[in-house]
């Protein structure tokens, strides 16, 4: 199949942050900003002489961040404790990140099996709000507009 064109530009327009929508079922939740990374190692394998002769895969690997709000924090805090889960115990099955452009296709990234790992809290004089920081772990992987990591 060839490629024709860029498919993050319609009519002159690149995705932005209006253009992006994080959704994770039966929670309420409006992040600030969500970052994600994904890797899979690999490394050359060398025979005889100094060029390899091929390469071995090792460890998928997953995770990002996320920052929203102390108020929508607070209310991450209340569903945890209205349905008696531990913050750090919490599982969250699939949050979808899609992308939305006017006249083009949504693209969605799906993070399945996310967990929380570290929480990091900052107020400062001066701050028009407060943010926190969650750290997350993306267990089940990160599926790229439907297309498999591994």
């Amino acid at each position: 199949m060839a490629f024709e064109g860029n498919p993050l530009i319609v009519n002159g327009k690149c995705y932005d942050w209006g253009d992006v929508d994080v959704k994770i079922p039966g929670m309420p939740f409006e992040p600030q900003e969500i970052s994600y990374d994904d890797e899979l190692e690999k490394e050359e394998v060398y025979g005889y002489g100094h060029r390899p002769r091929g390469y071995g895969r090792g460890n998928y690997k997953s995770s990002g961040k996320i920052s929203m709000l102390r108020d929508d924090y607070q209310a991450l805090l209340q569903y945890c404790r209205a349905n008696g889960i531990k913050f750090y115990a919490l599982e969250i099955p699939s949050m979808v990140v899609s992308y939305a452009n006017n006249g083009a296709a949504i693209v969605q990234d799906e993070l399945k099996k996310v967990h929380f790992t570290k929480r990091s809290h900052k107020a400062a004089q001066g701050d028009k709000s407060l943010k926190v920081d969650i750290d997350i772990m993306i267990v089940g992987g990160i599926i790229e507009d439907g297309v498999e990591p591994i």
